[in-house]
C-alpha cells in the first residue's frame, strides 16, 4: 500500500512540474515556421553553411563550424539529402539543455523526396525554440519509419 502511494505522490509531483515548463505553444506558429521553412530551403538548396545561420549559435560554437557542417552533411547519409519539403504536422513542447535550462520549442515535421528515397518514405524534424529576440532551429534530424505504419498526418 505504501508502494501505491509513493507512485502516486511521484507521479502527481511529475506531472504538476510539468505544467511549470516553458510550452511551445508560446510560439508564434507562423514566425517558427518561416525559420523552419527556411533552414529546409537551405538543405535542399544545398546550402548547409545558411542552415548553419539558421542555428543556435551554441552549436557552431561547441563544435567548430568545419566540424558543424560535417555532422550536418553526414545526417545525410541515413537517408538522403531533402531535394523538396513539405510540412506535415507541427508539435509544441520544450527544450531540455544539459544545463537545466529549458526553452519553449516548437518541432515542424516535413515530408522530403530525398537523393536516396522518394517522398513518403523519409522524413525531417526541425526543432525550433525562441533565442535572442528571434527564433533559430536547436535541433533537426531525419526520420524514416523503422516498423509499424505512419502516422495519420505524415500520410496526407
Amino acid at each position: 500500500m505504501k508502494y501505491i502511494q509513493l507512485v502516486c505522490v511521484s507521479v502527481s509531483l511529475v506531472l504538476g512540474g510539468c505544467s511549470s515548463f516553458p510550452s511551445g505553444s508560446s510560439i508564434d506558429r507562423a514566425a517558427a515556421q518561416k525559420v523552419a521553412d527556411s533552414f529546409m530551403a537551405d538543405l535542399v538548396a544545398d546550402r548547409v553553411d545558411g542552415a548553419l545561420d539558421k542555428m543556435e549559435s551554441e552549436f557552431v560554437h561547441q563544435t567548430g563550424r568545419a566540424q558543424a557542417e560535417a555532422a550536418m552533411r553526414n545526417l545525410f547519409t541515413y537517408c538522403g539529402r531533402p531535394l523538396d519539403s513539405e510540412v506535415k504536422h507541427d508539435e509544441v513542447g520544450f527544450k531540455a539543455y544539459p544545463d537545466g535550462r529549458r526553452k519553449p520549442m516548437r518541432k515542424f515535421y516535413y515530408a522530403a523526396t530525398t537523393t536516396q528515397h522518394p517522398k513518403g518514405e523519409c522524413f525531417f524534424s526541425v526543432e525550433v525554440v525562441p533565442d535572442q529576440g528571434s527564433f533559430r532551429v536547436t535541433s533537426f534530424g531525419p526520420l524514416t519509419l523503422q516498423s509499424g505504419q505512419l502516422p495519420d498526418w505524415l500520410k496526407r
